[in-house]
């Protein structure tokens, strides 16, 4: 798509563009389509080690604070750490990623990371100093800040490793089941780790795991960069946003959705134990969760090209609702983790839409800074989110909360689709089928 302000086309894609009649055969071949390339197998090898250690230390991280401190505020406030550093440097970020290498980003970003998680296994030790949960805390802070510059040279370096179009959206999608088959792991390992040696052996082995993405970003051979684009403007990724309404509107719901719906997982601590389970219990919902949330993965990658984008953006939130409506309802703990499943299937098909649709209508030259914005609505929203769920929890109540913010989202998502049903019949002449001259967004 052309990044001249003043028009929006990617509406209009979605409704002229019909049901795939692809054979069963070729759509297999789709599924995996960018494993085709090298450089993608290497990163998916290498994140899909390193996240099942990050999945490990965010459950970890999160049940040695609720253990410390037996505070659903504390678990918002932890939660909610990394948002101001991420929100102050994101920016910055995506200007960074589309100035340098963004493999060399990589490579400094995680190391990082990886020092991070090593101090803080060292912490939860306790043979250094008593840990106290703003320890945890100042860490996320820390980490808050590696991962705005991380995440949109990471969002951005895709296109470089499958250096096709029409490979895209499934290398997104496939991105999105390796963080949710990593979501599934990690869980069940931290929930074994936990349980023999604590909190401390799940950093430690995050720390550790962040080798293999290291190793495997080294191993890649990358084609000669594209000119920097030091002069542009390091706000131009808002302007190009601005210009182009549906980018916008899915941008918005992104944001919505990561304060309200993605914040709800500060809460499966407390929502483990409002059914007498324990830390096992606790890594069970993550794992369903994440099973679930795998599965969407699997489903947009197989089915993806069969629906129109723009309905799958908004009605995947709608399905996620539901689920953790129906979850706040639930009279026991089984029934609790099917409606888990149902969200984690649900949510993930928004992430990957929504992203595959932000991706496949920005131009290389301001990728960086456009996905710093939409990782920087996600990213530092959903832990603010996490903030005030753990407040408005302790106030009215666990279950109480989550049903205010399932409601709320619905609410944004129904407004936000009418206005894209405005946008698009704007466009359309009465009677005849054919879009009319695009007006200025």
């Amino acid at each position: 798509m052309s990044g001249q302000a003043g028009t929006d086309l990617s509406d209009d894609r979605e409704i002229t563009a019909g049901v795939s009649s692809a054979g069963p055969e070729v759509r297999r071949s789709r599924m995996f389509q960018a494993l085709a390339y090298r450089n993608f197998r290497l990163f998916v090898v290498g994140q899909l080690i390193s996240l099942a250690g990050t999945w490990m230390q965010m459950v970890a991280q999160q049940w040695l604070v609720f253990s410390i401190t037996k505070s659903p505020a504390w678990l918002g406030i932890v939660s909610g750490a990394g948002a101001v550093p991420y929100a102050a440097f994101s920016v910055l970020g995506g200007h960074t990623a589309d100035r340098f290498p963004r493999r060399s980003i990589l490579i400094v970003t995680q190391g990082a990371a990886m020092v991070l998680a090593a101090v803080l296994a060292l912490l939860a030790s306790g043979r250094w100093i008593p840990l106290q949960p703003w320890h945890i805390a100042l860490l996320a802070g820390l980490m808050g800040v590696v991962s705005a510059f991380n995440m949109p040279a990471q969002q951005a370096f895709v296109p470089e490793m499958v250096e096709s179009g029409e490979a895209l959206g499934n290398a997104i999608a496939l991105n999105s089941l390796m963080f949710n088959t990593a979501r599934f792991l990690g869980p069940i390992f931290a929930g074994a780790m936990l349980v023999k040696f604590g909190a401390s052996a799940c950093f430690a082995l995050n720390a550790v795991s962040y080798i293999a993405v290291i190793a495997s970003l080294f191993m890649m051979r990358i084609r000669r960069e594209e000119p920097l684009h030091a002069r542009q403007s390091v706000w131009e990724g808002f302007r190009f946003i601005r210009s182009q309404r549906s980018i916008l509107r899915t941008i918005v719901l992104v944001g919505v959705a990561g304060m309200t719906l993605w914040s709800i997982s500060t809460l499966y601590p407390i929502i483990a134990a409002h059914f007498g389970r324990g830390a096992a219990g606790f890594s069970v919902i993550m794992s369903v969760n994440g099973v679930g949330a795998a599965l969407g993965g699997l489903f947009v990658a197989a089915f993806g090209d069969r629906f129109a984008r723009r309905h799958m953006v908004y009605a995947s939130p709608l399905l996620c609702c539901a689920g953790f409506l129906a979850l706040s309802w639930a009279p026991d703990f089984h029934l609790a983790l099917a409606c888990l499943f149902v969200s984690g299937f649900a949510m993930i098909i928004f992430g990957v839409s929504a992203q595959t649709k932000v991706q496949g209508d920005v131009t290389n030259a301001l990728r960086g800074r456009v996905m710093a914005v939409y990782s920087l609505v996600f990213s530092a929203l959903m832990p603010l989110g996490g903030l005030l769920i753990g407040i408005l929890a302790e106030r009215v109540g666990t279950m109480n909360a989550v049903r205010l913010n399932a409601t709320g989202c619905i609410v944004v998502t129904i407004a936000l689709y009418i206005w894209s049903q405005k946008d698009v019949a704007s466009r359309v002449r009465p009677g005849s089928g054919t879009f009319s001259q695009l007006k200025p967004a």
